[in-house]
C-alpha cells in the first residue's frame, strides 16, 4: 500500500513487509543515528525486529531502543522488555525515571508520582540494573518525555527514532499520519523534524493480520498479554497492550485481576481509587450507556458529576475543553471524561477526530476518488 498523503489506500504489487524495509533502509541511509520507540506492544514488536534487520544489513549494530517504563505495567511487559534490553544486538534505552502519571482511577487523587523513591517499598516492579533512573530533562509528564527523551540518547543532529504507528488502530492515528503535507524526501509517514530527532512511522499501513503474520512466520518473541487477551475472548482488533493507570487502559483492570493476581494485589497498595474502579466495572456501570432516569438531559448530567465529582480546581479546565462542544453526543463524550477522570483530555482529542473526519469524510472521498484516477492514469 502507498499514498499516505491521503485516507484512501492505494494498493501496489509489493508487500507492506517489504515496502516498510525499504523505508527503513532509506531511513538508516539518511540518518546517523537510529533510535527504535517501544512499548512492549506488538507493532513496536514488528517494527523492531525489522530495523534490526536492516541494522544488520547496514552494519549499524547495536541497534538503540528507548522505553519508558511507567511502573504501573503488566509483569509480562516488564519480562518482555527485559528480554529485548538484554540482547546483545541492543544499546538499552530502559527509562524509569521519576514523573507525574495521570490517575483516571480516583478523582480524589489526580496523579501518581510514578517511580518516586519515598514510595520505594510499594513500587509495582522493582527498577532494573540496566535501567536509566534519572530524569536528563525539565519535562514531568508522560507525552511530554515521551517526546524529548530520545534526543538525550543520541549526540547527532541527525537523528530518526521508528514509533510503530499504524493508520488502522484509529480514526485518531489515521488523521496524524494522512492529513498532512510531507515532511522528509517526500514523504508524510513522519512528524516534522524537532530539535535532533525526526519520528517517523515506517509500518504505518500494516493490518493488525499484517502484524501477526510478520510475528507468526519470522517466529518473533513478543508480550505474552496477548495470549491472555485471546484467552479472555477479546477479537485482536480489542487487544492493547499498555501502562494500567492512563486514561484509555481502564479496561485492563480486570483482565489484569485475573491474569496476574500479584500485580493487581500490588496495584491496589499503590494507586489510588482501584479498588472501587473494578467493583464498579464488574456492575458494567462505569460508563453510562443509557441517560440516569433522575436527569432530564445528558448535558444535566454531564454538569452533575463535573459538581460532585470533579476537584474544583479542574472545574475551569474541563468546561474551556468544552466550549462549542453542544449536543447530546458530546455532553456523553465529556461524561467518558469525568468518570474516567481524563485531566489531560485524550478521549476529548479522540472524539475531536472522530468527528472532524465524519464531518469531512464527503470531501475526503472525492479528494481520494480523484487522486486513484491520477494514480491509475499514471500506471496505464
Amino acid at each position: 500500500m502507498s499514498g499516505a498523503g491521503s485516507a484512501a489506500m492505494i494498493y501496489l504489487q509489493n508487500n507492506v513487509f517489504d515496502e516498510a524495509l525499504e523505508r527503513l533502509r532509506m531511513i538508516f541511509d539518511g540518518h546517523d543515528d537510529v533510535i527504535v520507540s517501544m512499548s512492549g506492544g506488538k507493532d513496536s514488536t514488528v517494527l523492531f525486529r525489522m530495523a534490526l534487520m536492516v541494522a544488520q544489513e547496514r552494519g549499524r549494530l547495536p541497534l538503540k531502543v528507548f522505553w519508558l517504563d511507567q511502573e504501573a505495567e503488566w509483569q509480562a511487559t516488564v519480562d518482555y522488555m527485559q528480554h529485548i534490553m538484554e540482547l546483545p544486538e541492543v544499546t538499552p534505552y530502559w527509562y524509569q525515571i521519576p514523573f507525574e502519571f495521570t490517575n483516571t482511577l480516583s478523582p480524589e487523587k489526580n496523579f501518581i508520582s510514578v517511580w518516586n523513591p519515598e514510595d520505594k517499598a510499594i513500587w509495582i516492579h522493582p527498577q532494573h540494573p540496566l535501567s536509566i533512573k534519572e530524569n536528563p530533562s525539565s519535562e514531568n509528564r508522560f507525552h511530554e518525555l515521551v517526546n524529548v527523551l530520545p534526543s538525550y540518547c543520541t549526540d547527532s543532529e541527525n537523528c530518526a527514532v521508528l514509533v510503530g504507528m499504524r493508520m488502522t488502530e484509529s480514526l485518531n492515528r489515521r488523521v496524524a499520519i494522512t492529513q498532512h503535507e510531507a515532511r522528509y524526501k517526500g514523504v508524510t509517514w513522519c512528524k516534522k523534524k524537532v530539535g535532533r530527532c525526526q519520528v517517523f512511522w515506517p509500518i504505518y499501513d500494516f493490518t493488525n493480520d499484517d502484524i501477526w503474520t510478520a510475528i507468526a512466520k519470522n517466529h518473533w518473541a513478543y508480550n505474552r498479554v496477548y495470549d491472555l487477551q485471546y484467552q479472555w475472548g477479546l477479537a485482536k482488533e480489542a487487544m492493547r497492550v499498555s501502562a494500567l493507570i492512563h486514561e484509555t487502559a481502564w479496561h485492563s483492570i480486570e483482565m489484569l485481576q485475573e491474569f496476574e493476581p500479584d500485580t493487581y494485589n500490588k496495584f491496589i497498595r499503590r494507586v489510588s481509587g482501584v479498588g472501587t474502579f473494578a467493583h464498579t466495572f464488574d456492575s458494567g456501570d462505569i460508563i453510562p450507556r443509557q441517560l440516569p432516569f433522575a436527569f432530564r438531559s445528558w448535558q444535566e448530567y454531564r454538569d452533575y458529576l463535573l459538581a460532585n465529582i470533579v476537584k474544583p480546581e479542574y472545574h475551569e479546565l474541563f468546561r474551556n475543553r468544552w466550549k462549542n462542544q453542544t449536543g447530546d453526543e458530546w455532553y456523553r463524550v465529556h461524561v467518558k471524561e469525568i468518570v474516567l477522570n481524563d485531566i489531560d483530555g485524550t478521549n476529548n482529542a479522540n472524539a475531536r477526530s472522530r468527528f472532524r473526519i465524519r464531518e469531512k469524510a464527503p470531501t475526503y472521498r472525492k479528494r481520494d476518488a480523484a487522486q486513484f484516477e491520477q494514480y491509475m492514469g499514471s500506471k496505464k
